[in-house]
């Protein structure tokens, strides 16, 4: 049985409690309808289509979704060095971000702490329903998983990544993808990166409304 970590719960419109929950050593999300409470970040364990906490039965696995069910891009200009397209069949890292990078003398993949812990999880969130800033924290707490899992200090990766992430922001975008999306440039309202974006996608009808919320 693989073990998930709850990190989000919400009730539907009937009444009904599901849980996004994910495996953050091979990126996986799982949503499931709770038959009893139980609160965020319980680990719980999940065989075919039904879960359990503690071995005792816990719900039924209503969806369940794969870091391979996605393409992995690294073609693009992404302004915050990682992103999504709107319809999740694509997540993308930045062509100039460094895709190794010496933490300690260990070398740490960023296509696989960034873009497929952080920036797919990030999506599913959203997906779920969050905003991009609860999505983007929870995100990091899974990518903060599997740093350690690695046995690399986070602190000493954080800080490595900043120096990259300062960089990005700053290096004029040369290609966007058309798909990008848009919600993490509306909701921080960053119209320096929006009015950027909008220009290397050279495109005139993209009127930065992909959300109406």
């Amino acid at each position: 049985m693989m073990k998930y970590r709850i990190l989000s719960k919400k009730r539907s419109e009937n009444g009904q409690v599901i849980a996004l929950a994910v495996n953050y050593i091979s990126p996986s999300m799982v949503k499931i309808l709770l038959n009893k409470k139980l609160k965020v970040n319980s680990i719980v364990q999940v065989d075919n289509d039904i879960a359990y906490y503690q071995k005792r039965y816990l719900g039924k696995v209503l969806e369940s979704r794969d870091v391979s069910d996605m393409v992995i891009n690294t073609d693009y200009s992404i302004k915050y060095t990682g992103g999504y397209s709107v319809d999740s069949r694509r997540i993308f890292l930045d062509k100039n971000f460094p895709k190794l990078i010496a933490v300690n003398n260990k070398l740490v993949d960023t296509v696989e702490s960034i873009a497929k812990h952080h920036e797919v999880t990030e999506k599913w969130l959203v997906d779920f329903g969050h905003s991009y800033a609860y999505s983007h924290r929870l995100a990091t707490s899974i990518e903060k998983d599997f740093i350690k899992f690695l046995g690399v200090k986070w602190d000493q990766y954080d800080r490595e990544v900043g120096k990259y992430l300062h960089e990005n922001y700053n290096r004029k975008l040369e290609n966007t993808p058309l798909d990008l999306d848009l919600l993490p440039y509306i909701e921080s309202r960053d119209s320096k990166a929006l009015k950027e974006i909008k220009e290397s996608m050279n495109t005139a009808i993209l009127d930065i409304v992909q959300y109406e919320r």
